[in-house]
């Protein structure tokens, strides 16, 4: 019973919101910032700030105008992260304006773990830092000179900045999946009958027309086969109500025994059953509803009163629209009442 998909997606939606106000939001500030800063030092003699600041901010910005045009949010958050990674290198390099571009670096590892979850904000994060290091204790290639003492503050605060930022991401995550969990859970004993642990009337009424109208290609034309136990008040009245929710529960097992995997077996109703077919014709479905119909007439659910036959009547309509479920199953409906007018232990279609 395909109840959780709903829910998981839903999760995925909630995390893909956040990732994608993330990129927007540093693209957007951190864009207004350097052009900000840009414009302060356009008049000086610092070619390489301009082109660095400059640089950056048309970088960002193209990069969300792409995201815009082709809502690759994975690709987008990826070169965002590089691009971030590149600009931290590059002021550091530089050194920034009377050397503070090591102030500038402190916000960036959060927005990487945003941007990249903790798998791969932690690589990137511990890259960053090695190289960091590296032009920090390396060779003089011409890039900007810090103090020692200086230097190693710096890069011990931003170790220690990224272990705090990959230890939170890393309890947000399994939070975010221990609430999605729960969620699904809770959303699937809503809709799950507790004796039988088909879906129950409640999926069919408020989930499943959700999913015809989200995922119609998933399911039409999908088959309605409404079953009903012949005499079943019968069984309750000799047996006691305990031996009929054994012959509910058997039934139940049965029905999913003889389904797809993709097919959704319901309790309907107390004695009712509603099994729904997707991607299948009038005739598949009805030849479906008459080997379940042969099953059921031979197998004894009660063994202790092997002279107890039980059997069922069926109706087989198919749903072709996504509006149209509740008609099918009106139709479905009519048709069994015609095989039970008819003698019961019939398929009418």
């Amino acid at each position: 019973m395909p109840i959780s998909r709903a829910s998981l997606a839903e999760a995925l939606s909630v995390e893909q919101n956040r990732r994608r106000y993330i990129l927007l939001f540093v693209s957007y500030i951190t864009s207004a910032i350097m052009l900000v800063l840009g414009l302060n030092h356009l008049f000086s003699e610092d070619y390489l700030l301009q082109f660095i600041l400059f640089g950056c901010a048309f970088s960002f910005l193209l990069n969300a105008a792409w995201f815009h045009a082709s809502q690759q949010l994975e690709s987008a958050c990826l070169v965002e992260g590089i691009l971030v990674a590149s600009f931290v290198v590059g002021l550091v390099v530089h050194g920034g304006f009377e050397q503070t571009a090591l102030y500038w670096v402190f916000p960036f590892p959060p927005i990487l773990f945003g941007l990249l979850g903790r798998k791969r904000g932690t690589v990137l994060n511990l890259c960053l830092l090695a190289v960091l290091a590296l032009v920090l204790y390396g060779p003089n290639f011409g890039q900007a000179q810090y103090q020692a003492a200086e230097s190693s503050r710096f890069l011990a605060s931003l170790l220690t900045l990224i272990l705090a930022c990959g230890i939170n991401e890393h309890f947000r995550e399994r939070s975010h999946r221990s609430m999605d969990l729960l969620q699904r859970s809770k959303h699937n004993q809503a809709n799950t009958d507790a004796l039988t642990g088909l879906a129950n009337r409640r999926f069919l009424d408020e989930s499943m027309p959700q999913y015809l109208q989200q995922q119609p290609e998933l399911l039409l034309p999908m088959a309605l086969i409404l079953v009903d136990l012949d005499h079943f008040k019968h069984i309750n009245d000799s047996f006691g109500h305990a031996e009929g929710d054994k012959v509910l529960q058997q039934i139940a097992r049965l029905f999913r025994s003889k389904l797809r995997q993709p097919d959704i077996a319901c309790r309907y109703g107390g004695e009712e059953f509603l099994l729904l077919l997707p991607h299948t014709q009038l005739s598949d479905a009805t030849r479906v509803a008459e080997k379940i119909r042969q099953t059921v007439a031979q197998q004894r659910f009660l063994p202790q009163h092997s002279e107890l036959v039980i059997t069922c009547s069926f109706g087989v309509a198919v749903l072709s629209g996504a509006e149209d479920f509740d008609e099918a199953l009106r139709q479905a409906d009519q048709l069994l009442y015609q095989a039970k007018a008819d003698g019961r232990n019939l398929v009418r279609s």
